[in-house]
Parts: C-alpha cells; structure tokens; sequence
C-alpha cells in the first residue's frame, strides 16, 4: 500500500514527524488538527465554541486538499482538555454535519496541548 502525505497551504503542519494527513488507498487519514493559525501557529480563539470552529476550518482546508470534503468523513475523534465543554463543543460540532452523522468519540484528554479541542477524522473517497 502506499501512502501519499497530504499538505494544505491553507491550514497549519505539525511540528512533529508526521504528515497533517496520509491517503491509503480509497481512505483520508488526518491527523490530531487543532485551532491553530496556518502562518503564526498560535492558538485561536478563547474558548471551546471558537476553538472547535478554527478546528473545523483547518479540518475542512486538509479534506478539501485531498480531495474530500466533510460529507466524506465517516469517522471523527474529539479530545476536550475540559469534560464539561462538552455540550458547546457537541453544539458546535453539529453545525458542520448532518445525519447520517459520521461515527466518533469524545474523551477528555486533559491538556491537549494547551488547546481546548483537537480532533482527527478519517474520510473514505471511494464509491457511495
């Protein structure tokens, strides 16, 4: 199998060893995406409502370079520094979707990195 490193010139790379997100055949890999400026690296916004948004915008900008688009999203993991952001993060997050709902998990992480939210999905690009 190959697997092809996707970079978006209109979201942020990581810092690490590791790719923003990897194609695998028919599916989209991202990795942990956080509220992170594109240029500057700096957390945006204050709280978990404008932190998530940021996310999804980075998200959404990695997606769309590897050729996918949110309504590909068939998996999504969420990691809240704070377990009772929950409910903002869980309205927030239902802005972007609509049923049938991708698959996912929420789990309090405690420090993510100083974000309040990070999340990672896995897209499929192959037939309906």
């Amino acid at each position: 199998m190959i697997r092809n490193a996707i970079v978006a010139p209109d979201a942020p790379v990581g810092a690490g060893p590791y790719s923003p997100a990897v194609r695998a055949g028919d599916f989209l890999f991202l990795s942990g995406i956080g509220a992170l400026h594109v240029e500057t690296h700096e957390i945006m916004g204050t709280d978990v409502i404008e932190q998530t948004r940021h996310t999804m915008t980075n998200i959404i900008a990695i997606l769309r370079a590897g050729g996918a688009s949110l309504d590909n999203v068939v998996k999504m993991d969420a990691y809240l520094q704070n377990p009772d952001d929950y409910e903002d993060f869980n309205r927030t997050y239902a802005e972007y979707f609509s049923p049938p709902y991708p698959a996912r998990i929420t789990v309090s992480a405690g420090q993510v990195w100083e974000m309040l939210v990070k999340m990672d999905c896995i897209a499929y690009l192959g037939d309906p």
